[in-house]
């Protein structure tokens, strides 16, 4: 059976949780904090990240896009979230880009406020703040205006990754976000939501 390394509130993880799940992929948990236990996760991934999916067969893979990659093949093209090929791979992958890169921002920002809480680089937090803004900007800016995936009638990766990076910039710096400004993206965020691969895989476990 495949084993996933990491913690559901990290986005990178989750979306590859929500990937399998949505793909019917069982796996097994290795709960494993890269703060707490960054000895352990060092000794599995040398750049101490999650997450990592181990194969039924050992072979070990690290980054969370070549893993979605791995799944997709699993998959099979006609259910893979990421088409296969051409300009419909390329926009799928885009809009996954900017939803990583948005996930990758929000989790900055986290890391920052926990470690430099008592000497803030206040120029470096405000270029991350805006990077987030100009991310969900652009989200929004690009999404189907008549849903309700991002890309209209079928979901995608985008779906996935967008939703999961959108949780926990939600959890973790509710205040920049404003849902008011960015309906289209609360729409896709609702309804991926409530997917029962999501419901499988909440931000906060226990």
């Amino acid at each position: 059976m495949h084993r996933l390394v990491g913690q559901y509130d990290s986005p990178f993880l989750r979306r590859v949780a929500v990937t399998m799940h949505y793909y019917g992929i069982p796996y097994e948990r290795e709960v494993l904090s890269v703060f707490r236990n960054a000895d352990q996760v060092a000794e599995i991934n040398p750049l101490i990240k999650v997450p990592v999916l181990f194969l039924p067969d050992g072979e070990k893979i690290f980054d969370s896009q070549m893993i979605l990659d791995y799944l997709d093949e699993e998959a099979g093209p006609a259910k893979a979230l990421t088409p296969e090929k051409g300009a419909e791979r390329r926009a799928v992958l885009r809009a996954v880009t900017i939803g990583w890169g948005l996930a990758e921002k929000s989790v900055a920002l986290s890391i920052d406020k926990n470690m430099h809480a008592n000497a803030p680089s206040l120029q470096w937090r405000h270029r991350v703040r805006h990077q987030i803004k100009l991310a969900l900007d652009w989200l929004e800016a690009e999404a189907d205006p008549a849903g309700p995936w991002f890309f209209g009638e079928k979901m995608t990766q985008a779906d996935i990754t967008v939703t999961a990076a959108l949780d926990h910039l939600r959890f973790r710096h509710e205040r920049e976000l404003d849902w008011q400004a960015h309906p289209r993206l609360k729409r896709l965020y609702d309804a991926a939501l409530a997917l029962d691969c999501f419901k499988a895989v909440p931000l906060i476990e226990g």
